[in-house]
């Protein structure tokens, strides 16, 4: 009788606690004015880095896109891993949705993303995408129709990168979901097995309690900035499948939620027209410029923020620009509302922190040349064990300033 009376209790306050957190609310800005665009430019969403069953991933690519177009995203990048004959006639608009088709590749112990290439190369074979990119990852510049190159998960368990990073990659992953939750698996097992626990009753909630600033990867793209141009990204690296027997295989994180988590922003001067020819060219332009920041959308919806250089006249350039310095020169952000919960916006220049704001609009008078970026950090109230801690919630491209020319 006692122990059933144990039994007892122990479930109920196991259905007490999941109902808690079932209802737990994250909300780290008002909920009473809707996201609108910053002023002067159109804000939009996507994410990039999608496995289909046509490699790692659990769903056919039309079921994909459907599950795209039901979280309100504006544009996808699926990259298939190491993938002959890929479906390129889906690529193009499914309703409000622009599709790109493009590919990921093993190459040494690592994978490397290869977005917007107008010019497909079949690289299906190992030998063959280990010889091409051997060749395109030592050339500084290359034909636009390849594409831009991008360095998948560069500290992934298994799959890090070793050694120097070659001058040819265009761009990195900051953040790439997959190896969050693998990584947790393999530093904090008992963290990873709670986020379990909490994923059928809240699971926004379960895998946003394992984000951390990601200092590693920040660390080596500001030393990579320093060197080229060189874009963040935020990968969804989504698959919608583990492993969990021989046989049995289930849909964890499903796709749905991936992508709510994480997203790349877009600003675009224009918007968008419907037409698939130009808008690719439109939006593929913008994220081949580093015209987008990167953001955890689960937190709160981002959209009204902007970050620009403004010089003495009023004239903007925004993120992924290069400038030459001169007096004058001001870098502003501006929050899309003032977050109801501590937070730090931080300015950095060539890695190293040089302003640190708790305001909704923020300026810097840029004080001399050099690589600078933006990131955003709330501190939302979780439910126990975890309690308050830092997470980040927006990273911006970097802006260039150069040295300014000398008089004659």
């Amino acid at each position: 009788m006692k122990k059933w009376l144990l039994i007892s209790c122990a479930f109920l306050a196991f259905i007490t606690y999941g109902l808690i957190i079932s209802q737990w609310n994250l909300r780290i800005v008002p909920a009473e004015l809707a996201p609108s665009n910053p002023e002067g430019f159109y804000d939009y969403r996507g994410v990039t880095n999608i496995h289909s069953n046509l490699s790692t991933g659990s769903g056919e690519v039309a079921d994909v896109i459907r599950v795209a177009q039901d979280s309100g995203l504006d544009f996808v990048f699926f990259s298939d891993l190491n993938t002959s004959n890929k479906p390129q006639f889906l690529e193009g608009y499914h309703g409000n949705l622009l599709v790109f088709i493009d590919g990921e590749y093993s190459y040494l112990n690592s994978r490397v993303l290869n977005y917007d290439s107008s010019d497909p190369i079949d690289l299906g074979s190992p030998g063959r995408s280990q010889l091409f990119l051997a060749d395109q990852l030592t050339q500084a510049t290359r034909e636009s129709s390849l594409g831009i190159f991008v360095l998948a998960h560069p500290f992934k368990p298994n799959f890090r990168w070793d050694g120097e990073i070659p001058i040819g990659f265009d761009g990195i992953e900051i953040i790439n979901l997959k190896s969050i939750w693998q990584r947790s698996w393999i530093e904090t097992r008992a963290s990873f097995l709670w986020t379990l626990f909490l994923y059928p009753f809240n699971n926004r909630l379960a895998l946003i309690r394992l984000f951390q600033i990601p200092d590693a990867e920040l660390e080596l793209w500001d030393k990579l900035n320093q060197r080229k141009k060189v874009i963040g990204f935020a990968g969804t690296d989504a698959e919608a499948r583990v492993r969990i027997s021989p046989e049995r295989i289930i849909e964890f994180p499903s796709y749905l939620t991936l992508f709510s988590l994480v997203r790349n922003h877009v600003l675009l001067p224009s918007e968008l027209t419907g037409n698939a020819d130009d808008d690719r060219q439109k939006l593929a332009g913008a994220i081949r410029r580093g015209q987008f920041y990167m953001s955890l959308d689960s937190l709160a919806d981002p959209r009204g923020f902007i970050a620009k250089i403004e010089n003495e006249k009023g004239t903007s350039a925004l993120m992924g620009s290069t400038l030459k310095w001169a007096p004058g020169l001001k870098l502003t952000t501006i929050l899309p509302q003032k977050p109801n919960v501590p937070f730090d916006v931080i300015y950095y220049r060539n890695g190293e922190k040089v302003l640190v704001s708790n305001s909704r609009e923020t300026s810097l008078e840029i004080p001399s040349p050099g690589v600078y970026r933006v990131m955003v950090r709330v501190i939302p109230t979780l439910p126990l064990p975890d309690g308050k801690k830092w997470i980040p919630w927006i990273f911006t491209n970097p802006f260039y300033v150069t040295e300014a020319e000398a008089p004659e």
